[in-house]
C-alpha cells in the first residue's frame, strides 16, 4: 500500500502571511475601511476565506461591505497565486525527497480550490501529487470531509501516513480524521497551541519533519 503525507498549505509549506495581509489590506483600502497589522492577520487565517473576510471587517461594516471586500481580495490574491508564491526554505526540496522515497504528497487547504490549483501549478508543480482547496458543498477543516476526499482521489491503495500542519485547526483536523498528526513550529501558531490541540509530534525544522515522516513510514497505520 502506498503511503501519503497530507499537508496544510499556508504556514506549513507557503510563507504566505505577508501576501495575505497585503491583499487583505488593499481590498479594505479600496472600500475605505480600516486596515490591520501583520500580527492581526496571523490570527485571522486558518478557517477559510469567508472567515477571513468576516474577521477583517468590523461588525458594523460586515453586512454592507463583505461581498465587495471578498471580491477584491479574491482577485488580488488570485493574481498573486498565479504568479508564484513564496515557500518556506527547504519545503520544495523536502517534498521532492519524499516523492523519491515513494511517498505520495498532497495538500488539503481551506484556501479556495481555484487558488490552491493556481499555487500548485505556479509554485509546486511535480513536487505534489495532488492539491485540493475548499470546495463548495464541502465543509472547511477541521471537518474531516476534505482530507477524506483527498485520499479518495489518491486511490484505494493509498493510506495517510501523517497529516502535517501549523495550527490548532490542523491538529484538530488530523484528530478528527484519525491521522497521525505532526505540528510544525515555523508557521502561524506557537508550539503550545499545537500541543494543546493534540499534535502527536512536533517538528521545528524541515529536516526534523523529514525524519518524523521516515518513522511514520516504518510504523503501522496511525502509530509511528
Amino acid at each position: 500500500m502506498k503511503q501519503a503525507v497530507l499537508f496544510d498549505l499556508d504556514g506549513t509549506l507557503l510563507d504566505s502571511l505577508e501576501d495575505i495581509a497585503l491583499c487583505g489590506n488593499t481590498a479594505l483600502e479600496i472600500s475605505g475601511l480600516p486596515q490591520h497589522t501583520l500580527e492581526e492577520y496571523r490570527g485571522y487565517i486558518g478557517n477559510g476565506v469567508d472567515a477571513l473576510i468576516r474577521r477583517m471587517l468590523r461588525p458594523e461594516d460586515y453586512p454592507r461591505h463583505a461581498a465587495k471586500v471578498k471580491l477584491d481580495y479574491m482577485a488580488l490574491y488570485g493574481d498573486l497565486c498565479a504568479q508564484g508564491c513564496r515557500t518556506y526554505p527547504g519545503a520544495l526540496e523536502m517534498l521532492r525527497a519524499l516523492r523519491e522515497k515513494g511517498f505520495v504528497t498532497a495538500v488539503i487547504s481551506n484556501k479556495p480550490d481555484p487558488q490552491v490549483r493556481m499555487v500548485w501549478a505556479s509554485t509546486f508543480g511535480d513536487a505534489l501529487d495532488l492539491a485540493v482547496g475548499q470546495m463548495e458543498g464541502v465543509p472547511v477543516k477541521p471537518d474531516p470531509a476534505g482530507p477524506r476526499e483527498v485520499l479518495r482521489r489518491l486511490g484505494e491503495d493509498v493510506r495517510c501516513a501523517a497529516y502535517v500542519g501549523d495550527s490548532d485547526v490542523d491538529m484538530q483536523t488530523g484528530k478528527n480524521c484519525g491521522f497521525y498528526t505532526i505540528g510544525v513550529t515555523w508557521g502561524m501558531k506557537p508550539r503550545r497551541v499545537l500541543v494543546e490541540n493534540g499534535a502527536d509530534s512536533i517538528a521545528g525544522t524541515m529536516d526534523e519533519l523529514a525524519g518524523l515522516l521516515e518513522l511514520c513510514r516504518a510504523a503501522p497505520a496511525g502509530a509511528p
